[in-house]
């Protein structure tokens, strides 16, 4: 047994959001995967953490890919070519030797100057213009619109433009859903499965000695201090750990599950350092161990950091 044997340090998920959290383990899978000495010992660890790590990404992509269905691409298709025909047909009307026909497309152009909705711009700005102009367009502008023919047309804009809000807003409920259920369950058990791996190798390195594993768990600590130095920069205080790695103190910590906004909620139930009598029996531990007894364990390279993310 090797009480100086490195250790993979823990790190604290609380504080990283979606997106850092399947970064982080994309990474550091690759790393284990790279060593063959780890494969060769961890394999049945590696290949669920592997299977989590996929079933994140799947969901994840689902939730930030195209942000819009097929159905909502098709009305704001249409909605765009009735605001443009509209546009069009009152810049021709202007041309008209009708009595009182470019007196009242001058009016209406006026208006659709005013509130310059650009169909190639963001979706929720040009959904709330195009409600704004129609509804002052049939209230205060009703004779010019009856002048040149064009009340029907307005209204039809509206009604599509309804549509596509509505079509939106259940997209976005039904998204909202999915990420506080399925992708969050997913994320737990993403690291769920890193931290049993984590554990199980430093068994190993404490039961084996670490000098097979050195220039994995080398490169492997060195993305915990990475990702620790990003929890920093979000408002976490750095200071020196045992290892000289760092440990942190976010005083802005995201719970994991806002997306990729970072989040800004204290977590429920914040990791808890491990300590040298009790090195990583906490559940959910990532940089501790599950049965050694020996005091101090994890003096030459684990750091100490979390336990218990709440996901």
């Amino acid at each position: 047994m090797d009480i100086n044997a490195r250790q993979l340090a823990a790190l604290d998920f609380n504080y990283l959001d979606q997106s850092e959290t399947y970064q982080y383990n994309e990474n550091q899978l690759a790393r284990a995967k790279g060593c063959a000495p780890i494969v060769a010992k961890l394999q049945e660890f590696i290949t669920p953490w592997e299977q989590a790590k996929q079933r994140f990404d799947e969901s994840y992509r689902k939730m930030t890919t195209a942000g819009q269905t097929k159905t909502n691409e098709t009305l704001d298709g249409e909605r765009d070519k009735l605001t443009s025909g509209f546009s069009g047909t009152v810049s021709n009307a202007k041309k008209s030797p009708l009595p009182g026909q470019a007196e009242a497309a001058t009016v209406l152009e006026e208006v659709i100057k005013r509130y310059d909705i650009k169909t190639d711009g963001e979706l929720e700005q040009q959904t709330m213009k195009t409600s704004q102009m129609c509804t002052d367009l049939l209230t205060n502008y009703q004779a010019q619109l009856t002048t040149l023919g064009l009340t029907a047309w307005v209204e039809a804009l509206q009604a599509k433009n309804e549509e596509f809000n509505a079509a939106m807003t259940a997209r976005t409920n039904s998204q909202a859903g999915y990420i506080k259920s399925e992708l969050s369950q997913l994320r737990q058990q993403l690291i769920t499965a890193y931290r049993n791996f984590a554990k199980m190798l430093n068994v190993v390195l404490i039961y084996e000695g670490d000098t097979a594993y050195a220039d994995a768990v080398d490169q492997m600590n060195a993305e915990v201090r990475h990702y620790k130095q990003i929890i920093a920069r979000k408002g976490g205080k750095v200071s020196a750990g045992s290892d000289g790695t760092g440990t942190t103190t976010p005083t802005n910590p995201s719970t994991g599950d806002q997306g990729d906004q970072g989040g800004s909620t204290t977590p429920t139930n914040p990791d808890t350092p491990d300590t040298p009598e009790n090195p990583g029996t906490n559940p959910g531990t990532g940089g501790g161990t599950t049965t050694p007894t020996d005091p101090n364990p994890n003096p030459g390279g684990g750091g100490t950091g979390g336990t218990g993310d709440e996901g």
